[in-house]
């Protein structure tokens, strides 16, 4: 194979790698939206008591 090739095959595994990572970075993202929901929801169910 000759450098371009090679080129062409490198630049494809660094997209699928890029697509991946981006896949990931919003899954952790969503991840933690929903875990900061939860923990909200945790403070303001305790304090419901006190406030009523």
């Amino acid at each position: 194979m000759d450098a371009g090739t090679l080129s062409v095959i490198a630049a494809m595994i660094a997209a699928i790698a890029g697509i991946g990572l981006a896949i990931a970075a919003t899954t952790l993202a969503q991840r933690a939206n929903f875990l900061d929901a939860l923990e909200f929801d945790g403070g303001y169910n305790a304090l419901a008591t006190t406030v009523h």
